[in-house]
């Protein structure tokens, strides 16, 4: 895709999603600079782009490192490797047709497994997020109370 998706639909996506505009000016700048710093190199970085190379795997491992971390620069390059395995399909770049990476120009059918995907992955690190700070909030407050610190798993 191009910046169009990369950096402004994933801007507001993530702040849809409840990011700050910060934040979300993070994730979109991550997710579009896989493009615009690496996009000269796009056999070296296959995983980001081709869906037969990858892209899947790499896009759910750089989610799991990104909520393990709390580290939005790999939550945007995990869903630039979703963004583009869903709009280049099988083939990728091999057959890089002038409409591949516009939005207007992929059919309504993509340009909704892109947004769908997009947000379920925004929705994904916020949740986890949400609840290991609840997890740590419930530590804090058993530590304080006299308890262990652990959760309470006897109830």
């Amino acid at each position: 895709m191009n910046r169009e998706v990369h950096y402004e639909f994933t801007r507001s996506w993530a702040i849809d999603a409840g990011f700050s505009e910060e934040e979300a000016v993070s994730i979109a700048a991550a997710d579009w600079d896989v493009d615009r710093i690496h996009d000269v190199h796009v056999w070296r970085n296959k995983g980001y782009h081709f869906a037969w190379l990858g892209a899947y795997r790499k896009a759910r491992t750089l989610l799991a490192q990104a909520v393990e971390r709390g580290d939005l620069v790999a939550l945007g390059e995990a869903l630039h490797c979703a963004q583009d395995a869903i709009s280049h399909g099988f083939w990728g770049h091999v057959w890089h047709w002038k409409g591949i990476d516009r939005w207007g120009q992929r059919g309504a059918g993509v340009q909704r497994r892109i947004e769908q995907r997009s947000r379920e992955m925004l929705e994904v690190y916020r949740s986890s997020l949400e609840l290991s700070a609840k997890q740590r909030h419930s530590v804090t407050i058993g530590a304080e109370c006299g308890g262990s610190g652990e959760p309470d798993t006897h109830s």
